[in-house]
């Protein structure tokens, strides 16, 4: 057997893992375990048990890599398991007071009736770093049952080193610890020190999920690197999970999206996934996923996220009735409430059954339908069961259950409601469909997508994906293994490092900087040097600038997980006739008129650009002639350049003191997106 790749993700019913072939993307063998909620170990044991199953099935030495996409961090911030954090805040005079204010957090809550507790210990370092009294600090906070530090300095930002050597104090005597700008590079030292204080509440059990994880996999046999899917579609290793644990807030979903995008190579695209009690929908624009500041509960972090949004309805969404009428449908789920779903019975099961309208569970409305067989078995009516009934489910996917008994259970309500059985299940259906339409068309608007793709995923994608799809009138992606796209996400995920910063111009010392920090750190998690990207961007609306980089785990060099570059052949069939192609560095320059795409070394589209290409002596006149003038508004182009292996996107360049000025290796692209 080849090599493979495992991804686990861990659900809230079950834990599902895959081995995927790379070459090929086949998935070689797979297992599925209970999510281990309550065990000694957490979810952390099923990811362990699923792995040492596919191991024990294909070869422990054939396991090049194990990803897994945990819920620890935002399980520990909702369940209230987060440790108490002490806080060392740092301000200069004459600002003490404004400064110990932003870093005093009071009542910040992560869920309902949860709340962040934190004590603080506050510095004037105007003369110094007074280390033996932070020392003093750091031995209260242990007395007091302190788990966990973090530290925040007012502008911090612009020098880290009183931070840096706070940490180090807090992890000589004993306290795991975080300081703010290893977080986030922004000014705002409240949003900085909430982030911060999120990361270090986390600390304690990610520290501990890591090296349950590592023993593990370690005793399956398994010499591979383990990786940890982050909230932004990419991957750390369990290093940097256990230093930066939040952010891994948002990993299951974002290994959908990630899973979509590497398996169905899907450019513009809603994903859909649908999910027992939840749907989660995100977009897909120019072959990324759209990005979005992570909130928990009411307080905005510096973290970046793939934009998820979330929509209470599903496939195992139960049936709701009041007065003889369909009133909705959810949010109590058939599975969570312990019923089997009617469609996966059999009409000899639900013979004699018997319709009760009631609670699901102990405090829910009295409201839900539930079928109760003659063997006492309750059943239930979701919203999968509907979709079976209309024949919106297709043979072959994976929700399609038995239509025979989905038609009698729906008959045993009709009977009861005197009304068609049919009618009830397309009221059900235009519920749970009309709010993932209208998500789906927010989710749209706001990565600027017009009639994009919907690619359904899910256990549930061939019920709800399929007539969310039929509603809005956009094209359907099913793809195969829809159900475990999300492992097969972790699977293929690739490293990603990003770093931001407050700044409203980037000069050269700027960009190499940040640039430089983010190559160093994914290849310091084990990415192939051969493999590595960087992007630089500026966002001016934000007054800030972003450094990306993107590798792959050095196991084969030179290619992302399953993908192999293309030569000057592959690219030329992939353009239009008559399109003047150059390979610049890592990219391909292909120019069409006033039409410039830039493709990545796979044909990916990165950038699609309407304007002109510049030299280093000719780009301040093509920049000049870009300008455009709208009454008293000036709307300034932006300057892309292509450097080696590294893409820069610069606002606010200005090319008198061009940072490139005298490279002549380099290429300039001038004008706007498209």
């Amino acid at each position: 057997m080849t090599s493979v790749r495992v991804g686990v993700d861990v659900g809230g019913t079950f834990t599902k893992a895959v081995a995927v072939e790379l070459s090929t993307r086949a998935i070689v063998a797979s297992s599925v375990v209970p999510t281990t909620h309550n065990a000694a170990g957490g979810v952390a044991a099923g990811v362990v048990e699923a792995v040492a199953k596919l191991a024990a099935e294909v070869g422990a030495e054939h396991i090049e890599l194990v990803t897994h996409s945990t819920t620890q961090a935002v399980n520990a911030l909702l369940e209230g398991d987060a440790a108490e954090v002490g806080v060392i805040g740092m301000g200069r005079r004459p600002d003490l007071a404004r400064v110990e204010k932003r870093v005093r957090l009071r009542n910040v809550e992560l869920a309902p009736g949860k709340q962040l507790r934190a004590r603080l210990a506050f510095f004037d370092v105007t003369d110094g770093l007074p280390a033996a009294a932070i020392t003093k600090a750091l031995q209260g906070f242990i007395e007091a049952g302190v788990a966990a530090v973090c530290i925040a300095e007012a502008f911090s930002p612009d020098d880290d080193s009183n931070e840096t050597a706070v940490a180090e104090l807090a992890r000589g005597v004993g306290l795991p610890a975080c300081t703010s700008t290893e977080l986030s590079g922004l000014y705002g030292l409240e949003l900085r020190t909430v982030t911060a204080a999120l990361n270090a509440s986390i600390l304690p059990i990610a520290v501990s999920t890591a090296s349950f994880v590592a023993d593990g996999v370690r005793a399956a046999g398994i010499t591979a690197p383990v990786m940890v899917m982050r909230s932004d579609g990419g991957a750390t290793d369990l290093a940097g999970f256990s230093a930066a644990p939040v952010r891994t807030l948002y990993s299951g979903p974002s290994a959908s999206v990630a899973g979509a995008l590497r398996y169905t190579g899907v450019t513009d695209a809603i994903v859909i996934e649908v999910g027992g009690t939840s749907t989660n929908i995100a977009a897909i624009r120019n072959g990324r996923p759209a990005l979005s500041y992570v909130r928990v509960a009411s307080h905005a972090t510096a973290l970046r996220s793939v934009d998820v949004r979330v929509v209470g309805v599903a496939g195992g969404s139960m049936l709701r009735v009041r007065r003889g009428r369909v009133y909705g449908i959810g949010p109590r789920s058939a599975h969570i409430a312990g019923l089997q779903y009617a469609c996966f019975t059999s009409t000899e099961t639900l013979r004699d059954a018997t319709v009760e309208i009631g609670p699901a569970m102990t405090g829910d409305p009295d409201d839900y339908v539930i079928l109760r067989t003659a063997s006492g078995e309750r059943c239930a009516l979701t919203t999968t069961c509907a979709a079976n009934l209309l024949g919106v489910v297709e043979p072959g996917d994976y929700c399609a259950g038995d239509v025979d008994a989905a038609t009698v259970a729906f008959e045993l309500l009709a009977r009861q409601m005197k009304v068609d059985a049919r009618t009830i299940a397309e009221h059900m259906l235009d519920a749970a469909g009309a709010a993932a339409c209208e998500l789906a068309l927010i989710v749209a608007r706001s990565a600027k997508l017009e009639a994009p793709s919907i690619v359904g995923v899910g256990g549930g994608a061939g019920a709800l994906a399929r007539r969310t799809a039929a509603m809005l009138g956009w094209p359907l992606v099913i793809p195969e293994h829809a159900e475990v796209i999300s492992s097969i996400g972790d699977a293929l995920s690739l490293l990603r490092a990003e770093r931001e910063r407050t700044a409203a111009t980037a000069d050269a010392a700027l960009i190499e900087s940040m640039m430089a920090d983010v190559e160093a750190e994914v290849v310091a998690a084990g990415a192939s040097p051969a493999t590595v990207e960087v992007r630089f961007e500026e966002v001016p609306e934000r007054s800030t600038v972003r450094a990306v980089a993107t590798g792959a785990v050095g196991l084969l060099a030179g290619a992302l997980p399953g993908r192999h570059e293309l030569d000057d052949d592959a690219i030329r069939a992939l353009t239009p006739p008559g399109a003047e192609i150059e390979a610049q560095g890592r990219f391909w320059i292909v120019t069409n008129g006033r039409r410039i795409d830039v493709l990545d070394r796979y044909g990916d589209q990165v950038i699609d650009v309407e304007g002109e290409r510049a030299g280093d002596t000719t780009l301040a006149d093509v920049f000049e002639k870009s300008i455009r003038y709208r009454g008293p508004v000036t709307l300034r182009p932006t300057v892309w350049i292509i450097d080696g292996r590294r893409l820069i996107e610069l606002a606010s360049i200005d090319p008198a003191s061009n940072p490139f000025q005298g490279r002549h290796d380099v290429t300039y692209l001038v004008g706007r997106q498209r």
